[in-house]
Parts: structure tokens; sequence; C-alpha cells
């Protein structure tokens, strides 16, 4: 499994203390992901050094500024091998008896009140692996939690090995979520629903941004389609936009296209009010 980064987190990715586990690849490329080293499965970012354009043959670095559409071409990446290059491979790559594990190893840390999540990126893309794992920790009856996008075909698979299911929905138009984030949001939607009436847990988290889904006018639609949910099954979480990840943009090659996606109180409380009106259960994580 490719892993960007691994890392203990309360209660924001599951229920209690959580070994959580970002993995490599994305489908959907959100211009404000807080993970975007994680959108490609094959690319380099910048360390805090300053890369020199020497440091690539192919020419991915010109005046300090790492191209990433070359370096994702590249797969001997012959820049690493380079003392002080300033370049570094966004992922790690181990097996998942290896990560299985290391997971046990963790487990005093968080076995009676919590458990182990995967995120991304989007961590269904390594299906098989990710399914492969999920198994071997259940049988060791280790708490799982997912994080997904929820666009995968085959995600009701995993349903009866994941503990603690929480899937995003970034919009509610198919044609807007296409032409913002790059993919359809019909299977989300199909995944959410299906979810609901199968399992007894889902959390669906809306990550507000402004300009794109965070008006009054987008919660009566969103509400539209979460009121054919199970409500005793659902629980809602709003996320407003932040630019904690600003700055990885950059270090991965990648220009920062987002202008004004803050949501004031206002709106956010406007927001909030309809969807809790409209009899949804809201929580903060």
């Amino acid at each position: 499994m490719k892993v960007v980064f691994k890392g203990f987190n309360y209660s924001q990715d599951g229920p209690g203390n959580r070994l959580v586990y970002h993995l490599q690849g994305c489908n959907m490329h959100c211009p404000w992901c807080s993970t975007p080293e994680a959108i490609s499965v094959n690319g380099c970012m910048i360390t805090d050094s300053t890369p020199r354009d020497e440091d690539c043959p192919n020419g991915a670095i010109r005046n300090g500024i790492l191209d990433r559409t070359v370096c994702e071409d590249c797969y001997n990446k012959p820049c690493l091998d380079i003392p002080g290059s300033g370049l570094r491979l966004s992922c790690s790559e181990t097996d998942i008896n290896t990560l299985f594990n290391d997971i046990c190893c963790c487990t005093p840390l968080f076995f009676e009140s919590g458990g182990v999540t995967f995120t991304g990126g989007e961590a269904t893309l390594q299906f098989k692996e990710l399914s492969g794992l999920l198994e071997k920790l259940k049988d060791a009856g280790i708490h799982t939690a997912l994080e997904t996008n929820g666009s995968h075909p085959f995600l009701p698979k995993l349903f009866d090995l994941i503990d603690y299911l929480i899937i995003d929905c970034k919009h509610y138009d198919n044609e807007k979520h296409l032409r913002v984030v790059g993919t359809s949001n019909k299977e989300v939607l199909k995944n959410i629903s299906v979810a609901s009436a199968s399992r007894k847990q889902l959390l669906v988290r809306i990550p507000l941004v402004n300009n794109f889904n965070a008006s009054s006018g987008d919660a009566k639609k969103f509400l539209k389609f979460f009121s054919t949910l199970d409500k005793d099954v659902c629980d809602f979480e709003l996320l407003r936009y932040h630019e904690f990840a600003k700055e990885k943009w950059a270090k991965c090659g990648l220009e920062y296209n987002v202008k004004d996606g803050f949501v004031d109180d206002n709106s956010y409380s406007a927001f909030a009010k309809i969807l809790s009106d409209g009899g949804l259960n809201l929580i903060s994580t």
C-alpha cells in the first residue's frame, strides 16, 4: 500500500483516539484539498529546502519551482539519489502485513476507546489492499473507520468490514460537482443512500466552501436529498473551508486557485439551521 503519512487524532477521524493512515492517490481534484501531496500516485514534493534546477535531469524544476506534470511521468526518480536535492516522494510503500503489525503495536494507545482510520487522498483507490487489511483488522477485533469521497462503485462491499463510516458529500448537483472536483457525484449519492439503508451508522460530511455549496439555497437542495435517508442512522457534519494546506500546494508544484472560499458565521449558521430544522442530526467532531 502507498501511504502518505500516519498520525494520531482524537475524535475527528472516528470515535476516540485514532491511528490515522492517509493513503496515496485520489480520483477527485478538489481545489481546497488539505492533502494535495496525496492526489498523485507517483509524485514528489519540495522539502523545506529550495530545489536546484540541475537536480532533475528531466527538467521538472525551473527556477526552483517543481512542474508536477513532468514529475508524475518519471518513475525512476533520479533526483531522490542526489544529496540535498530538496525533493522527496510524497508517499512510502509497504505491504498489508507490515501495516497490520504496525497497527497492532499501537493498540495500547487506542484499543479501549478508539481504533484505526483510513483516509486519503482516497483510500478506496487501493481497494484490494484496503479490503485485505480491513479483514485482518476485523479478525483481530480492532475498531476500523473509513473516510471516503464515496465514489468507488464497490464501496458497499466494504461495509461489513467498517465499524465507522464517513462519506463526504461535496455537492448535490452533478454538473457542478463534475466541473469543480473533476468527477461525477452519481456514485457518491448512490453509495450514501445504500449506506443509509444497510448500515446502523453513517456520518455524512459537507465541506462548506463559499461560492461553491454554502448558500441557503444550497442547504435546501442538500436537505432535499438528505431527507430521503434514514435519519436514525445518519449524522451530519459541516466542515468550513480553511487554508491550512495552502503552502503544501506550492511544495507539490500545484497552483492553489481558491480565491474566496471562507464561510462567514452568518452563512454557516443559516446553512446549519436549515438542515437542523429539516430534522437532520448535526454533530461536531
